[in-house]
């Protein structure tokens, strides 16, 4: 019990920096310096004050200084971060594995959002992710290299044919560099096989959230929704039942 606690908060306290890299990275400030500070009344937040989920709850999502009420994405992030460090921790242990999927999650988490509220995907956090993955993978193997290598070929080449194929279809870029560089990254934990049925399962996803987006009046009129969180969502489920889906397939399809 005492480990599964000690894997939680320290899971929270990255969601806390987690909350740091989504504020500040769009807006190229630094995410060192300077110290977490209320966006309203910019005074600084003590350490005391700074406690990831708790201090939340304990101020009840209010400034501790002038009382401005504090977005409860705030305690999202960190209970997500806290419960995912905690959700890898049963699926791998302290294996390889669990450090390189827990990183991959947060990456995924941070471009998701920045994706969806700004439409970029940040080539410093894919340099980041991918030099994490390398180095890695180097001295704690979490995946084969020929797979890893072959992943990244697969993901970036599969989505940069897609953006090409996309911009003759429909005479415009349909798909950014952003999302090809993305699926060549995350193609590296996760193999070839893996990241090629992962996009087909992105694009599913975008499909029916667009069909029912339309549906509801609720997507702009050009059309366009980000991709980084349908690849997001899609690798991750690669990442825990990848093999069991592809198991099942075989058997029930292909024989």
């Amino acid at each position: 019990m005492i480990i599964k606690i000690i894997i939680f908060s320290i899971g929270a306290i990255f969601g806390s920096f987690l909350n740091v890299c989504i504020y500040r990275l769009p807006q190229k400030k630094s995410i060192i310096s300077p110290g977490s500070a209320c966006p309203n009344c910019a005074i600084p937040i003590p350490f005391y004050y700074n406690i990831p989920i708790f201090s939340y709850l304990f101020l009840k999502g209010r400034c501790h200084n002038c009382s401005h009420k504090i977005p409860i994405d705030y305690l999202i992030v960190e209970l997500f971060a806290a419960f995912i460090t905690l959700f890898n921790y049963f699926q791998f242990d302290l294996s390889p594995a669990f450090y390189a999927y827990t990183v991959l999650a947060y990456a995924l988490f941070v471009v998701t959002v920045i994706d969806i509220k700004t439409h970029l995907i940040l080539n410093k956090v894919l340099i980041v992710l991918l030099i994490f993955g390398l180095v890695l993978n180097i001295f704690f193997p979490f995946r084969a290299w020929t797979n890893a290598l072959w992943g990244m070929v697969a993901g970036g080449m599969s989505m940069f044919f897609i953006a090409l194929l996309g911009k003759l279809l429909f005479k415009k870029e349909s798909l950014g560099m952003g999302d090809v560089k993305f699926a060549a990254v995350v193609g590296f934990f996760v193999g070839w096989l893996h990241a090629l049925v992962a996009i087909y399962l992105a694009f599913l996803l975008a499909f029916i959230w667009l069909m029912v987006a339309k549906g509801s009046k609720g997507i702009n009129r050009d059309g366009y929704i980000p991709l980084g969180p349908f690849l997001s969502v899609a690798f991750m489920v690669f990442v825990y039942w990848g093999n069991s889906i592809l198991s099942y397939y075989i058997t029930h399809f292909l024989r």
